[in-house]
C-alpha cells in the first residue's frame, strides 16, 4: 500500500485512542487541500499491509483511521487493510474526498467490498469557505456516516457531539525530532 504516514496512536483523528494512517495519492487535489503532500502518487513509500498490521498497537487503540490522499484510490489494499483491522476487532474509520453515494454509484465490487467493512465514513471534498460543524471534519459540507454491510445506517448531526470537543488536535513530537501535527486545530486541519 501506498502510504504517507502512519501515526500509531492518535486520539484527534476520530473516537477515543486510533491507529493512523495517511495514504498517498489524491487525484482530487481539493483547493487549499490540507495535506498537499499526500496528492502525489510518486510519493510516500510502499508498505506491505502485514506489516502495516503489526504496526498497530491493538492493546492501546480502539481503532483505526484511514485519511489520505484518497484512501479509495488504492481501493483493493484498502479493502484488505480494513478486513484485517476487523479480524483484529478494531473499529474502521475511512476519509474520502467522495460521498458514500458516489462510491456505491461507482458499482464497482472492489469499492464496495471497502465500504462493507467501514464502520465510520467522513466523506465529502475539503471545502475552505464552509466552517467545519462537526468533529474531525475538516469542513461543513462534510458528514459523518455510520455504515454497516455498506449502506448508511446513521448520519450524525451536532447535538450527536455535544460536549465533545470540535476543534481537538495533537502536536507529536517524535524521538528523532519530527513533528506532526494532526486533527483539527480552530478549524483549520492539519496533517
Amino acid at each position: 500500500m501506498k502510504i504517507h504516514n502512519i501515526l500509531p496512536i492518535s486520539k484527534a483523528n476520530g473516537p477515543g485512542a486510533r491507529f493512523v494512517i495517511w495514504t498517498q495519492g489524491c487525484r482530487r487535489q481539493c483547493s487549499d487541500c490540507f495535506n498537499p503532500a499526500t496528492h502525489d502518487p510518486n510519493g510516500g513509500c510502499e508498505i506491505g499491509i502485514m506489516e502495516i498490521i503489526k504496526q498497530i498497537p491493538k492493546e492501546e487503540v480502539c481503532g483505526i483511521t484511514v485519511s489520505g490522499g484518497e484512501p479509495f484510490e488504492q481501493a483493493e489494499e484498502l479493502a484488505i487493510f480494513l478486513e484485517q483491522a476487523g479480524q483484529n476487532q478494531l473499529n474502521r474509520l475511512v476519509y474520502t474526498g467522495f460521498t458514500c453515494e458516489e462510491l456505491a454509484a461507482k458499482n464497482d465490487i472492489t469499492i464496495n467490498k471497502c465500504l462493507s467493512f467501514i464502520d465510520i465514513l467522513i466523506d465529502g471534498h475539503y471545502t475552505k469557505d464552509v466552517p467545519s460543524v462537526l468533529p474531525w471534519t475538516g469542513s461543513g459540507n462534510q458528514r459523518i456516516l455510520q455504515l454497516k454491510h455498506g449502506k448508511i445506517i446513521n448520519v450524525y448531526e451536532k447535538s450527536d457531539f455535544d460536549g465533545i470537543n470540535e476543534n481537538e488536535g495533537e502536536i507529536i513530537i517524535g524521538f528523532n525530532g519530527s513533528i506532526i501535527a494532526t486533527g483539527i486545530f480552530n478549524s483549520s486541519p492539519l496533517l
